[in-house]
């Protein structure tokens, strides 16, 4: 198995791993199964359905579970609700689907509020300008970006998730038309957005289709380092600690997310089936 990866030559100076968070509601779509992530140890996997986002479709999406939460997802059975903290995003470019790994679940009812988050820091792949497929105009004055982000997995290999941004020249955030102004070939972002899918009737076969893309909420552009942002910040205070501090919490602690795959194990995910390769094209469908 090979682990899908964009070979484009950009210059990339990364301090940390790069930001991939992934905070959703989903109800399990089948029952929980074991599978093997190794030769020694296994995981735990369902498909999960994320709720529809404004006149979007539900979103059909994979998730992998580790460690003691594989444990708890082992409990559970079709049709109950999870939301799911911390999650990665992946993308394989062969099949085109999307999944989840690790992360923290918990059980929740239907009183709990719907979340989907995603926030992403990458390098955008292409140029906008001059391409009509990433940047249109409607009728009604919407203006319509697409973009794509690079997101390193490690191990000078990356993931590639579409996105893309929707306004009017009315709208006070446009997101659309600070793509095209701000995105090049090369350009460091973060966005922050939420995993949506289109579906529509094919044309000539009449079969169901299906889209998945992250619709951006908003964004933050790669800051231009200067001579003054790499001098070392030195304490201006000091802030007196205080004695006899009383957990809020008792003996609770926050839990880890799970993911086998962490730099302490080696660096990266688990590789997802397909060969590497080009961009994926981005096609007529609707937004």
């Amino acid at each position: 198995m090979t682990r899908p990866r964009y070979d484009a030559k950009l210059p990339y100076h990364q301090t940390s791993e790069p930001m991939n968070f992934c905070s959703v509601c989903a109800q399990l779509a089948d029952s929980p199964r074991e599978v093997f992530t190794s030769a020694t140890s296994t995981g735990i996997r369902c498909t999960l359905t994320l709720p529809r986002v404004g006149n979007k479709a539900p979103t059909t999406i994979e998730y992998n579970s580790y460690g003691k939460n594989a444990d708890r997802l082992r409990q559970l059975t079709k049709g109950n609700i999870i939301h799911i903290h911390g999650a990665k995003l992946r993308f394989d470019l062969e099949s085109k689907a999307h999944s989840l790994h690790g992360g923290v679940i918990a059980k929740v009812d239907d009183t709990f509020p719907l979340y989907n988050t995603v926030i992403l820091t990458g390098r955008c792949v292409k140029d906008i300008q001059g391409d009509e497929r990433a940047f249109r105009t409607t009728a009604d004055g919407l203006m319509i970006c697409n973009q794509t982000l690079s997101v390193s997995t490690g191990r000078n290999q990356a993931d590639l998730f579409n996105f893309y941004a929707i306004n009017t020249a009315q709208d006070k955030l446009n997101n659309a038309e600070l793509l095209v102004n701000f995105t090049r070939k090369g350009t460091g972002l973060t966005i922050q957005g939420r995993l949506v899918t289109d579906e529509w009737q094919d044309r000539e076969t009449k079969e169901r289709r299906s889209n998945t893309k992250i619709q951006l909420v908003s964004m933050t552009l790669a800051p231009k380092t200067t001579e003054s942002q790499t001098k070392a910040v030195t304490s201006q205070t000091t802030v007196a600690s205080a004695d006899n501090v009383t957990s809020l919490w008792g003996n609770r602690m926050v839990e880890e997310e799970e993911d086998p795959w962490t730099r302490t194990s080696g660096g990266g995910l688990p590789d997802l089936p397909g060969q590497y390769g080009a961009v994926p094209n981005l096609s007529d469908e609707p937004f």
